[in-house]
């Protein structure tokens, strides 16, 4: 689908198959596009570290892939974060997706994997363009405590972006986090009235495959 293409969306007479469609095609377009709202979901996750009182986390982050064939949704992150750590103690996340000019919200639930130096994180690494991969020649792990503020950038790339072989020791610091929804929820506002949906494909390891169809329902708004 072109980008200039419009987006036909599903209107109060929809069907919950043309409304799974509807999603799919949003989040595919926003994840190509930056002008999109959907480019910049929130991802939230459990911060595990205290196993007595495991507390919620959330922040933004870039939709950087989505397929509707594979249902996966891709964002990326330092390897090094507290954003790979508590994903990889508790892989259960969410992704909120808020358009406001289209008034409309979508939650994706499930099981978020990083990965760190294989074919998957490869693949992703090879699409990031100079600017992306900068962001992963930080000499020290994002969050550390500093006494002033501090790019976390190598003084050779402060003012300029590195070229392909410059960037690639980032790679080391990069981490694909691919999540496989396992719910998806839509609502769209409307003034005659909000219309809400959601679809379920349950738990894969009982045997729901990513082709497998979803459970699907209207719920009150």
């Amino acid at each position: 689908m072109p980008d200039t293409e419009p987006i036909d969306l599903p209107g109060g007479d929809a069907t919950l198959e043309a409304i799974l469609a509807a999603a799919w095609q949003l989040l595919e377009r926003g994840a190509r596009r930056a002008s999109e709202d959907w480019h910049w979901p929130v991802l939230a996750s459990v911060d595990a570290r205290d196993p007595e009182r495991a507390a919620a986390d959330a922040r933004v982050v870039v939709l950087r892939r989505a397929d509707r064939g594979a249902r996966e949704l891709e964002i990326h992150g330092d390897a090094r974060s507290h954003k790979r750590a508590q994903l990889d103690a508790a892989p259960r996340a969410c992704l909120v997706f808020h358009d406001r000019a289209r008034e409309l919200q979508l939650r994706a639930w499930g099981p978020a994997r990083t990965h760190v130096g294989d074919a998957v994180a490869r693949r992703a690494w090879d699409t990031l363009a100079p600017s992306s991969r900068r962001a992963y020649l930080a000499p020290r792990a994002p969050g550390e405590p500093t006494g002033a503020p501090d790019a976390n950038l190598p003084e050779a790339f402060r003012d300029r972006l590195p070229d392909a072989a410059q960037s690639e020791p980032g790679f080391a610091s990069f981490a694909a986090i691919v999540m496989r929804p396992h719910a998806i929820e839509w609502l769209r506002l409307g003034r005659s009235g909000h219309q809400r949906a959601r679809f379920e494909w349950g738990d894969e390891t009982a045997g729901a495959g990513t082709g497998a169809a979803p459970a699907s329902t209207w719920i009150r708004p």
